[in-house]
């Protein structure tokens, strides 16, 4: 193999890992599939004046110093109205896997929980701490799930490779535990450009019995307070105990809705139970 075509497969891994968000490691890997190498090649053709543009743009911010997506609405409306510009000409990527779901949320919400649970085994890593570290894709029958890790600021999701990743997922599925808060900065970022999203409020277990209707209220009021526009479903659950909630079958269906002849719901356990 020539150095001119190694040099150019080593520029292509290095574009995937920015398209997975890994746009602050440099990761070496040699890539032997002619096919993936080739599809690349012509997405980045295709799009190289976008992504040009979104450069610019990550580049402008990033001399002004702007973290979030937050305080570009409060300080730069221009900007802000740039990345919306720039998000509504981006195309989604093809992904492969049938149906895809993202799983969002800050260190510990349980998102590598709640994956295990609905692939109905225990392949996603999980602990105290981050343990996702990169974004990793699990298979079951006919859908993907990709376990996103969270992330200190804005700036990274404010590429054309993330924004075709987000736009091209069936659903995302945002994780939060004691506010809707936590995720504030994420779900104004997904309104903006004009994506859809379920709040899941994990280890509701953790609130008192008789707080949880309250709870539930600050919630709903926080999501008004927020003015989020995005909100599809609000789900409760526990992902260590799925069953202990009746979101946990709601969500699931929600999901993978199946009817019956009778067109009565079919609830399942995990997505290909």
């Amino acid at each position: 193999m020539g150095g001119g075509e190694y040099f150019l497969q080593t520029l292509v891994i290095m574009r995937v890992l920015l398209w997975l968000g890994h746009s602050h490691e440099v990761v070496y890997e040699y890539v032997q599939d002619p096919a993936l190498v080739q599809q690349l090649q012509q997405v980045q053709q295709q799009n190289a004046y976008l992504l040009h543009e979104y450069e610019k743009f990550r580049q402008d911010i990033a001399a002004r110093e702007t973290h979030s997506f937050n305080n570009l609405q409060r300080h730069d409306q221009k900007g802000a109205e740039e990345l919306i510009r720039l998000a509504s000409q981006t195309v989604p990527l093809q992904l492969d896997g049938g149906r895809s779901f993202g799983f969002f949320g800050l260190t510990s919400t349980g998102k590598s929980t709640m994956i295990n649970k609905l692939l109905g085994s225990d392949l996603a890593k999980t602990g105290a701490g981050e343990t996702t570290r990169q974004i990793t894709s699990y298979d079951g029958s006919g859908y993907r799930l990709y376990d996103i890790p969270g992330r200190n600021d804005d700036i990274s999701y404010f590429s054309m490779e993330y924004v075709a990743f987000w736009k091209a997922l069936t659903n995302r599925l945002i994780l939060i535990t004691t506010t809707v808060k936590e995720m504030a900065k994420v779900f104004r970022l997904l309104d903006a450009i004009n994506l859809r999203y379920d709040i899941v409020v994990n280890k509701f277990d953790l609130v008192a019995v008789n707080e949880r209707d309250t709870f539930k209220q600050q919630v709903q009021n926080q999501i008004r307070e927020c003015g989020l526009r995005g909100v599809d479903h609000v789900w409760y659950i526990n992902a260590q105990n799925p069953r202990q909630f009746p979101d946990w079958l709601m969500m699931v269906d929600s999901l993978t809705i199946t009817f019956n002849e009778n067109r009565s719901t079919t609830y399942v356990y995990a997505l290909d139970a």
